[in-house]
């Protein structure tokens, strides 16, 4: 199965903003993302997802009106908790230079490990996409479940979710170092296809 993880829009978030579960309203139309990202994607797909956050939703739609899919009630968009970015608990939605050193600096030296007040862990985030993964790959739950119901094999999934879900993914596909997610670039609006089995 073909699996094209799309990170949602800018938003209007200050540079320097520490953002998880907060939700800022977009920086451009979602159109013009939309338009960007669209020729990445396969002319057809099978099934689609979305991270629960309006950011992610709203390219989710846009991007399903760009299939001329009108069956489709776009508020009914399936959504999978597990996409969320990552809680940054109490630091979440403030800037990071408002944050105390004395709590950044040790989270910063292990950030795959330690949590951050009040919120996640990497290794949480992670344990999140392991989870979605392998949902999805052959033989397992979701997989299985839809590939019943529509009496026919999943060949691709779509999925609008966050940089953190993404580079936990592509780490695990790619054996990458966690502690290294943060080094390589996933914009807003990137496609990433990976092929699970």
């Amino acid at each position: 199965m073909d699996l094209y993880l799309i990170r949602h829009p800018e938003t209007i978030a200050p540079k320097g903003t520490c953002y998880g579960r907060t939700d800022f309203p977009l920086k451009y139309p979602v159109e013009d993302t939309a338009d960007s990202t669209f020729p990445h994607l396969p002319p057809n797909f099978d099934h689609f997802l979305s991270s629960p956050a309006p950011r992610a939703l709203k390219l989710s739609s846009a991007l399903l009106s760009k299939y001329k899919l009108s069956t489709i009630d776009h508020s009914l968009i399936p959504t999978d908790e597990r996409l969320w970015e990552m809680n940054f608990g109490d630091w979440d939605g403030k800037l990071w230079e408002e944050i105390p050193r004395k709590e950044t600096i040790p989270w910063m030296k292990d950030f795959v490990n330690a949590k951050t007040p009040g919120g996640e862990a990497f290794t949480d985030l992670i344990f999140r996409m392991d989870s979605f993964l392998e949902d999805w790959k052959a033989g397992g739950h979701l997989r299985t479940h839809w590939e019943t119901n529509n009496n026919q094999s999943l060949r691709s999934l779509i999925v609008v979710c966050h940089s953190g879900p993404i580079r936990a993914v592509l780490c695990k596909q790619f054996g990458t170092p966690y502690e290294e997610a943060f080094k390589s670039p996933v914009d807003f609006g990137s496609v990433h296809k990976i092929e699970i089995t």
